[in-house]
């Protein structure tokens, strides 16, 4: 039997289970990625009267709602690939998106992904998280360097603004990997902090 874990993120009603670090690699993205709202998962759907499986993906994005295929050298007439389309059809999806492993190891983006993700659990005093908060608020984006120059924590503030990014309090764009001119600005997940990834 294939072990599986969970992945938790606030953009998820509920805990998704994996089982590949592809499949949590991208899923750590798409909950960093600010254009993607929400991450949906359903295991099974119903194909001729009888349930498959599905362990399908579905993201909700600026431009629409989409199935995620995460193409990992699968034969074309895997029936996962049948199960997903009716999965789509079936969650009133805009189309399917094919995500290959080259996709999701792109850098520097999935490095400084999996660094931003690893502060996820960092512990943060209240007036860390407000003064890194009203900070954004007051100034606008910022670039990180800015924004660290300008706040005044208890813990290390490159530290607490990448948990903050985790929980969605904060958004960044990792496209270019993580540098001083990374752009910070405020999310729309204020009060998500605390939920945590379980893997492995």
């Amino acid at each position: 039997m294939q072990k599986k874990n969970l992945f938790v993120s606030h953009k998820a009603s509920r805990a998704i289970p994996f089982a590949s670090t592809l499949t949590k690699d991208f899923l750590i993205q798409a909950t960093l990625d600010p254009d993607i709202s929400r991450i949906e998962y359903q295991s099974s759907v119903v194909m001729d009267e009888r349930i498959v499986s599905a362990e399908g993906i579905i993201v909700q994005r600026y431009d629409g709602r989409f199935a995620v295929d995460l193409v990992q050298a699968r034969p074309a007439d895997d029936p996962a690939a049948e199960a997903l389309t009716q999965l789509a059809f079936a969650r009133r999806c805009h189309g399917i998106i094919e995500v290959t492993d080259a996709d999701v190891r792109k850098e520097p983006r999935c490095s400084a992904a999996r660094d931003v993700w690893s502060h996820r659990s960092v512990r943060m005093h209240a007036d860390d998280r407000a003064e890194i908060l009203s900070t954004l608020e007051r100034d606008g984006p910022v670039s990180l360097a800015e924004l660290i120059g300008s706040v005044s924590t208890r813990g290390d503030a490159r530290a607490l603004i990448f948990a903050l990014a985790s929980g969605g309090a904060v958004e960044l764009d990792l496209s270019g990997g993580i540098t001083d001119a990374l752009i910070v600005r405020p999310g729309c997940a204020g009060s998500s902090v605390g939920l945590y990834a379980y893997s492995a």
